[in-house]
């Protein structure tokens, strides 16, 4: 198997070394931003313009992206699917360390970083990152494109719409439910549902900002 990380950034550089932890080789990174040439552990091999060449070298390719920004890594993906290359597929990374229970179903392309916990009986979406110690407890649904940062706890039967961010240290107390492209700020603690497209922070959670939910790029 060959393994791209889409995504040269600082995020970027964890994935490819939980990658190589255990024992998946990465063949290179992708970003339009940077140029060709070493990087980290790997080597930036060209832009997302080069993936159909890349793969015309190889059998199957699999592909994670590398970006905190939940937008952009729903936009990159939408990027790679246009392309239409057939052997070019998502990747679903778990780190040695993280730990699912039983009846947990995990979507493509989805991060579990080390020491990340998901109980039992929950649903993690598709391209979502479940970052350092992060823990979804019980029968909770998480949307894809969502990004819970480190050490963020999701307690029991929450559900979280697509495109979330809980932020690191962030607490959702059991049963809440939280609106798509939602976003809560670090060390918050949600006691209280919220609507998609807002900013909330503090304990108890406060909603300080409606955003509104993005436009696909």
């Amino acid at each position: 198997m060959v393994l791209l990380v889409i995504g040269a950034g600082g995020h970027g550089a964890e994935v490819a070394a939980y990658a190589h932890d255990v024992g998946t080789p990465v063949a290179g990174a992708i970003d339009d931003g940077k140029p060709v040439g070493p990087w980290h552990i790997t080597s930036i091999v060209g832009g997302l313009k080069e993936l159909p060449a890349f793969c015309r070298d190889h059998d199957e390719v699999h592909y994670i992206t590398a970006f905190g920004n939940n937008a952009v890594r729903r936009t990159v993906v939408r990027k790679i699917e246009a392309l239409g290359v057939g052997n070019l597929l998502p990747f679903t990374l778990r780190h040695g360390s993280a730990w699912t229970g039983s009846s947990v179903a995990v979507g493509e392309g989805t991060l579990l970083a080390p020491n990340t916990v998901v109980t039992t009986r929950s649903v993690i979406g598709a391209h979502c990152i479940l970052n350092v110690k992060a823990s979804v407890s019980h029968d909770c649904v998480i949307g894809a494109w969502c990004n819970i940062n480190p050490n963020a706890t999701i307690a029991g039967d929450v559900h979280l719409g697509e495109g979330c961010y809980i932020g690191a240290g962030a607490t959702v107390i059991e049963k809440r439910k939280i609106g798509a492209w939602t976003v809560v700020g670090a060390g918050a603690v949600v006691t209280t549902d919220l609507p998609e497209g807002v900013t909330a922070v503090g304990v108890p959670a406060r909603i300080i900002k409606r955003q509104g939910t993005p436009e696909l790029s």
